[in-house]
């Protein structure tokens, strides 16, 4: 059986070989090195060690994956024929090391042993030079995959293999997503070797320095909180030290709160006002965080669950987008999303409204009618949605001559649902066209108060008639309010 030893040759310097690697380096044959450019390769061949190196792969290839394969598969080749060979590589081979990476997937498959040296990653000496403490917390990543970099990091971050411009201005459009541009960033090169140099610099120019293979940039962790302090806040308020009015709260006492920040953020949206609209959207989500912890302190479910949930469902629902199918129209996607929604819901091939309970009862009749016409029950055209608002309005007022006030309940609802039958062919979301309305008739009377105000006298002292030519002039100055929004 053939076995291959990996040795770890630290940053470059032989005082930071481990003695393990040194011997293994002496006597072990046939010797090969991922880079001869490592400066252990030039000092071992000075020696009469003879190396074979791969360096001539990296410009035959078309990109480093290649290489790597390559690599991989010609070692995996040559300890096949039952021989034990040595393979060295930069710094630790389990840090960073993309070779030895597939090594550990090849090897057991070929019927291969694998024996790893370990060396001193670019990550010790990194850590000396900055006065780091590793168990203060530290991330390491690399630079060429950061696309699991979703938020502001509050731990140190060292990210490696920025070892030209190039990548250095990848990293600097990644990072600037998350940091402000003056965010403060450390390049180290050349850590634990001759020559080392660290430099300060602010994001933003990030790609306006020469980079090697020796290069390491560090972050300092990013102030202020993350979705998990938020989340360590309700869990303590909930506590026995914490807050005895979160204590009693329960998913049924936090209803009323639920749907009236949901209602603020719609607000906000509609005043265009962003500092309210971002403190509403914290509040909405503290509901969310609230919820979940109740759920966690019952062991029924918690944050992360919940998250993790949706994130897998916008991946499901969106198959054109993480999968090869296609939808170029929004008619397309929407279609496609209720089809892989019935089928996770078992509702494959049933005509169902599903239309949840809980919604106030003007949206849950929009989306009742909304689902009834896809369903294909409905008008052919508004005109018919509109003769039906007509009649009901009619058998209103018919049972109100008749005084029967059951009857009148009943009309007065038959009344609201034809109404929005006729915003749904309008394109109306009902809910929030009563919003805006109610918006608008409170900012109307709050007029006739200033007005009724500056009188010095109440508002029931004057006239009808009064009152409705304040409440025109409050119409006007609406109007006109309009004209020069749109201009």
């Amino acid at each position: 059986m053939g076995r291959i030893i990996v040795i770890g040759l630290g940053p470059g310097s032989p005082g930071d070989l481990t003695l393990a690697a040194w011997r293994a380096l002496q006597n072990g044959q046939p010797l090969y090195f991922r880079t001869g450019r490592h400066p252990l390769a030039r000092c071992l061949s000075r020696q009469g060690v003879a190396i074979r190196t791969f360096d001539r792969l990296y410009s035959q290839a078309g990109c480093f994956e290649q290489v790597y394969r390559s690599i991989a598969r010609r070692l995996i080749s040559a300890a096949g024929r039952g021989k034990t060979i040595y393979y060295a590589v930069p710094g630790h081979p389990l840090v960073g090391e993309a070779t030895v990476e597939r090594l550990c997937r090849l090897a057991p498959r070929s019927g291969i042993k694998l024996k790893i040296i370990p060396g001193v990653s670019f990550v010790e000496p990194a850590l000396t030079d900055l006065k780091l403490d590793l168990l203060d917390g530290v991330t390491v990543l690399d630079a060429l995959a950061l696309d699991g970099l979703k938020e502001p990091h509050r731990q140190h971050l060292l990210l490696a293999q920025v070892y030209s411009r190039a990548v250095a201005s990848r990293v600097k459009l990644k990072l600037m997503e998350l940091y402000p541009p003056l965010f403060p960033v450390t390049v180290i090169q050349k850590a634990g070797r001759p020559g080392r140099r660290i430099r300060r610099l602010p994001l933003y120019a990030l790609d306006r320095q020469r980079y090697n293979h020796y290069t390491t940039l560090y972050l300092p962790p990013a102030k202020g909180y993350s979705l998990g302090d938020l989340a360590g806040v309700m869990a303590l308020l909930r506590s026995r030290s914490g807050c005895p009015w979160d204590r009693q709260q329960t998913h049924t006492s936090l209803r009323q709160y639920l749907v009236e920040e949901a209602y603020e953020v719609i607000a906000a949206i509609d005043q265009k006002d962003d500092t309210a609209l971002m403190e509403e959207l914290g509040d909405l989500l503290l509901q969310v965080v609230f919820h979940s912890q109740i759920a966690r302190e019952e062991e029924r479910f918690d944050l992360y669950r919940v998250i993790d949930t949706v994130t897998a469902k916008l991946i499901r629902r969106h198959p054109h987008v993480f999968e090869k199918e296609s939808a170029a129209t929004n008619s397309q996607v929407i279609n496609r999303w209720e089809q892989i929604k019935q089928i996770e819901k078992g509702e494959e091939g049933f005509c169902r409204l599903a239309v949840q309970d809980g919604l106030p009862a003007l949206l849950r009749a929009y989306k009742v009618q909304k689902r009834a016409a896809e369903l294909g029950f409905d008008w052919p055209r508004v005109e018919g949605a509109v003769e039906k608002l007509k009649e009901e309005l009619a058998e209103l007022e018919d049972a109100y001559r008749a005084g029967f006030p059951g009857k009148i309940e009943e009309e007065f609802g038959d009344l609201l649902f034809a109404a929005v039958n006729v915003s749904r062919f309008l394109k109306v979301n009902p809910e929030l066209a009563l919003g805006k309305a109610l918006q608008k008739f409170f900012q109307r009377f709050q007029y006739i108060l200033a007005q009724a105000e500056k009188g010095e006298r109440p508002v029931a002292c004057y006239s009808l008639e009064q009152l409705d030519r304040w409440w025109e002039e409050a119409k006007r100055k609406g109007n006109n309010a309009k004209k020069q929004e749109s201009w």
